[in-house]
């Protein structure tokens, strides 16, 4: 996982050169402006998708992905997410290969303020969970970068 300001997200580049494609999305503002839905990008290998939701202050499964590495953003609101080590999760589905998705039982090992103006990278392998309230539940805007690796 790496977690970090936006203004530093061109750092990473030679761990995830594809960001260079993240950033060039953000920097035309299109997530911002675009309704929640899936959309694609000039590279197959990077798309996102944005969401509009109430955080939740119910417990919440974490995630894991084997192809694609998640780039969340929150656009709007706040949000608790979390991540916790793969030794210490419970596989609770099936892996879905056409969605490259398991559901995982767990308990977060960090967790983090996702904010307006910050990024969070999971890495295929690592189990994370997000849209956790933090305090009372609240809206939030975020967008989701899948990157195939």
């Amino acid at each position: 996982m790496l977690f970090d300001t936006l203004d530093n997200l061109e750092l990473y580049i030679p761990v995830l050169p594809k960001l260079k494609k993240v950033i060039e999305v953000m920097d035309r503002s299109l997530p911002y402006d675009a309704e929640p839905g899936a959309y694609t990008t000039d590279d197959p290998d990077v798309r996102y998708v944005v969401s509009a939701y109430m955080t939740s202050a119910e417990p919440k499964r974490f995630e894991s992905h084997r192809k694609e590495t998640d780039v969340q953003i929150v656009l709007e609101g706040q949000e608790l997410m979390a991540l916790t080590w793969r030794e210490l999760a419970d596989q609770a589905s099936p892996y879905d290969p056409d969605n490259d998705c398991v559901f995982l039982d767990g308990d977060p090992t960090v967790v983090i303020q996702a904010t307006i103006g910050r990024f969070a990278i999971f890495l295929p392998g690592e189990p994370h969970k997000s849209g956790v309230a933090l305090g009372d539940p609240s809206a939030v805007k975020k967008v989701v970068f899948k990157i195939k690796d």
